[in-house]
């Protein structure tokens, strides 16, 4: 004699817990980026100045070898490279740890809009926060330092930035929101989970 055979009933799909949040508008992700941007300048600017003005002081004495005469410079120039690398290294410190624990940096707590993960609507954490920056900015500041490319890599910068408006699934989600596991919607108004 044999035993019925037991079967479960299909479960539909699970829905992802972001299926029921309102997504965040382009227009403000943009105002978003472009709020953040313009303090990462503005910021990157002001430190490299000040680096400026710390070595203004300092003085270089150099021997030549061969004749023995020696070669004063009054100030030490910073190479021209130093306020790109700051700003890269800015866009790191400021994004990566804002996304890891509120899911959203000024410019996105100025538009009202936040990162969470597709799948579970909670935090990003810090790996995916670090994966989400290096798409959007880490990846373009490492190219903006090879020769030939580098005035060129501000186009990655804007290719991952709008890659939303061609998401197949109609979710605004973007090469960096893909990569991070995602998704950008509209901040409610308590605190971030």
């Amino acid at each position: 004699m044999s035993s019925p055979v037991r079967t479960s009933p299909r479960r539909p799909p699970r829905r992802p817990a972001t299926s029921d949040a309102a997504l965040a508008s382009m227009g403000r992700r943009v105002a978003g980026a472009a709020i953040d941007m313009v303090l990462l300048v503005f910021i990157s600017g002001v430190v490299a100045s000040f680096l400026e003005r710390a070595t203004a002081g300092v003085t270089r004495v150099r021997i030549d070898a061969v004749t023995g005469e020696r070669v004063v410079n009054a100030a030490i120039d910073l190479p021209p490279w130093l306020p790109l690398l700051l700003l890269v290294l800015l866009t790191a410190a400021y994004s990566i740890p804002l996304m890891a624990l509120f899911g959203r940096t000024l410019g996105g707590w100025a538009m009202g809009i936040q990162c969470v993960r597709e799948d579970s609507a909670g935090r990003l954490g810090w790996s995916l926060s670090a994966r989400r920056w290096f798409l959007l900015y880490g990846a373009a500041g490492v190219l903006a330092f090879v020769p030939g490319i580098g005035p060129f890599s501000w186009i990655l910068i804007l290719l991952v930035g709008l890659s939303p408006l061609w998401d197949a699934t109609r979710r605004l989600r973007g090469y960096a929101d893909h990569a991070a596991q995602d998704i950008v919607v509209m901040a409610k108004a308590s605190a971030t989970r």
